[in-house]
């Protein structure tokens, strides 16, 4: 065995360069998945903001036991209660403005009885963004409504 002399331990310039090189690459994977990650979670958050605006409308139409109206006006830019004579209803629910940077496959109208059930003009409202992903809002006839799993356009290479 080869005995080292005192100048020799330690690691070498090529020995930190590698683990420093490897280090690098792992990070920069790191912050681009984080990112894509971020961007999938902000989509998700923007329909499940959609969603709930149609579930408080449902809830309020009931406890008022009145008949109200949800859709989009100003340019399909606002989504909130468009009924006339819903001004409770609409003082516990403000409209939301429709998030510029995505897109809507469907702009509804909403009739959402006192019993609950809901009458649509689009039971599906496809919420996408510039990078093709997608998240699906159904609303049943029954009033229910749901937000999907988020889907990614695939590319082709």
């Amino acid at each position: 065995m080869a005995t080292k002399d005192k100048f020799e331990s330690g690691y070498s310039v090529i020995e930190l360069a590698v683990v420093v090189l490897i280090a690098g690459i792992i990070m920069s994977f790191s912050v681009i998945m984080f990112g894509k990650g971020k961007a999938r979670y902000q989509l998700t958050q923007k329909a499940q903001s959609l969603n709930w605006e149609i579930e408080r409308a449902r809830s309020l139409a009931v406890k008022y036991n009145q008949t109200l109206t949800l859709g989009f006006t100003s340019g399909n830019s606002i989504f909130g209660l468009t009924c006339a004579s819903c001004s409770e209803p609409k003082n516990e629910l403000p409209a939301v403005s429709v998030p510029t940077d995505v897109s809507l496959s469907a702009y509804p109208t909403m009739t959402i009885r006192g019993n609950g059930t809901i009458s649509t003009t689009s039971g599906t409202i496809v919420v996408s963004d510039s990078q093709g992903r997608q998240v699906t809002i159904s609303i049943s006839n029954s009033g229910r409504s749901s937000v999907g799993e988020l889907t990614e356009a695939t590319r082709d290479h």
